[in-house]
């Protein structure tokens, strides 16, 4: 087994490096039957997962993160003791030892689906999103290279010249914004929608989303000129989009510039060159 795991605390997804990838949205119920369900038993309290509300909070380090990191490992199959790398927008960057010092050096006992785990942190690091994101890259050491990683709450965005990183910035615009605005316009309807619909009928082609397209144009627009304000030139640079917005917004980035590449398992790149950076650093 690997002694080094990453994971990607998305605010809809959760990702590992062994290419896990489960919803991240649960519930406190200590009363259900949890036959079939997806659960983590935890300190006396049952989570079920696939339920309830993404969490809103902006801040990933103010996050029940314990939760859904115990769930993936329950679900991945780790034990014993690892070496781990998670990740943070740019912006919260100085909150990084919060979550370090939650984790590092303590073991945990749960449950997932009613199978016995139990893990120790050995070593905890934290790296940008976004900027781990660039060494998933197969080549990366020359030309233009600007990283776009559009996620749930955060866009973080990092250029690199040559290899060397160049300019960062992060704007609090994500996809939560655009399936709010969706779900607005259900509402308006008639409908009863929430985010957390709007995902679910999109992940399952229930919503054709060139019925929104000036929704899609207009959020993908806000973000390319947030960009801007930081990174003037950016028709210079070979954009590399990854994050679960890439592929809702790939478009709007491909009418307006040349050189745009949606990365394969875009949802993945963050947790890939995290643990190719860990690797690098001898967390393996």
């Amino acid at each position: 087994m690997n002694k080094l795991s990453t994971f990607d605390l998305g605010s809809t997804n959760i990702k590992t490096n062994l290419g896990g990838i489960y919803e991240n949205r649960f519930i406190l119920d200590n009363e259900s039957d949890t036959f079939g369900a997806e659960t983590l038993e935890f300190e006396g309290n049952t989570y079920f997962f696939n339920r309830g509300n993404f969490n809103k909070e902006f801040t990933k380090a103010n996050k029940e993160i314990e939760i859904p990191l115990l769930y993936a490992i329950g679900k991945e199959g780790l034990e014993g003791n690892i070496n781990s790398i998670l990740h943070l927008p740019a912006s919260q960057f100085s909150m990084r030892q919060q979550i370090v010092d939650r984790l590092q050096g303590k073991t945990f006992k749960f449950k997932v689906n009613g199978i016995d785990s139990e893990i120790t942190f050995d070593k905890v690091g934290i790296l940008k999103e976004g900027f781990a994101a660039f060494y998933s890259l197969p080549k990366r050491n020359n030309g233009l290279i600007a990283i776009v990683d559009i996620g749930g709450r955060t866009t973080d965005v990092f250029t690199f010249v040559n290899g060397k990183e160049e300019k960062e910035t992060s704007i609090p615009v994500g996809t939560m914004n655009y399936f709010k605005i969706i779900a607005d316009r259900l509402n308006s309807k008639g409908e009863n929608r929430k985010i957390e619909d709007i995902f679910k009928l999109i992940d399952n082609g229930l919503i054709d989303l060139n019925d929104y397209r000036d929704t899609t144009d207009g959020i993908g627009s806000l973000i390319i000129n947030e960009i801007k304000i930081e990174v003037e030139n950016l028709k210079d640079y070979s954009i590399k989009l990854c994050g679960g917005g890439a592929d809702y917004f790939k478009d709007i980035f491909r009418d307006k510039y040349k050189n745009v590449e949606v990365l394969n398992n875009n949802l993945l790149s963050n947790v890939a060159g995290s643990h190719f950076i860990g690797k690098a650093k001898g967390l393996d």
